[in-house]
């Protein structure tokens, strides 16, 4: 189902988003990598193009900056105009206290979580809205739910993602019935294992941590669902819990 698609993935440089690209790459997708670090979506594209033969397309993309947006997004409207999905993976994060937060700390985190986001979502709607059918995915992280606790992350980072949240909610609501489905999922502490590495097929037991691994074949699932169902969201942390005690 999700063969032959073409896949936007903010983020793509590293971790999670990188590891989204390589296994849509596996399996049949056309992954575009956005990220700010040009040298790292260089070399995710390369490892790509080892294991399924293709390089992909890699686009420089800050989502503090409206300029590379804009950039990116001519970019691609320009090399890979059939856009069927878009990935909000990208987000920059801060740990610490909140008073030893810069204001540029703080503005960063806001505005590529939030901003950055909406600003993107915005510009590739028509793109999106061309395609039979299409789908926008965030990756908020349980930081958005009202529930969650602070744990390791920061007051910027984890009021970043419930207003990231609501743009999912408002973005949900005012494309109920059009071509267009708004997903998002909501994951717990990750490690950050790759699919280039060992530890990306080992079977983890039930106190061991979530794995990029988990999250991805979690995104995959609710993308692969058909026309008439929608995962709207989901929640994925390690069943002994990092958020509710």
């Amino acid at each position: 189902m999700l063969n032959d698609k073409t896949i936007a993935i903010t983020g793509a440089a590293r971790g999670l988003g990188a590891a989204l690209a390589i296994i849509a790459a596996d399996q049949g997708m056309r992954p575009i990598l956005l990220g700010r670090n040009a040298s790292a979506l260089e070399g995710v594209a390369g490892l790509i193009e080892q294991r399924v033969g293709r390089r992909p397309v890699w686009v420089p993309c800050d989502l503090v900056d409206p300029a590379s947006i804009a950039a990116a997004v001519a970019t691609i409207e320009r090399v890979s105009p059939e856009l069927d999905i878009l990935i909000n993976s990208g987000s920059q994060w801060t740990g610490g206290d909140f008073a030893s937060q810069s204001d540029e700390q703080i503005a960063s985190v806001v505005n590529s979580t939030v901003t950055g986001t909406m600003m993107l979502s915005r510009r590739l709607l028509p793109l999106l809205r061309a395609r039979p059918r299409a789908d926008i995915h965030t990756i908020v992280s349980m930081n958005g739910l009202p529930y969650a606790r602070l744990r390791t992350s920061s007051v910027p980072f984890m009021a970043a993602k419930a207003a990231q949240s609501g743009f999912v909610q408002a973005l949900t609501e005012e494309l109920v019935g059009t071509n267009i489905r708004v997903t998002s999922v909501f994951p717990g502490i990750i490690e950050d294992v790759m699919p280039t590495e060992s530890g990306w097929s080992e079977e983890r037991g039930s106190a061991d941590m979530l794995s990029n691994r988990n999250v991805v074949e979690a995104i995959l699932h609710i993308l692969s669902q058909p026309a008439n169902v929608a995962i709207r969201s989901l929640v994925i942390e390690r069943a002994k819990t990092d958020f509710l005690n």
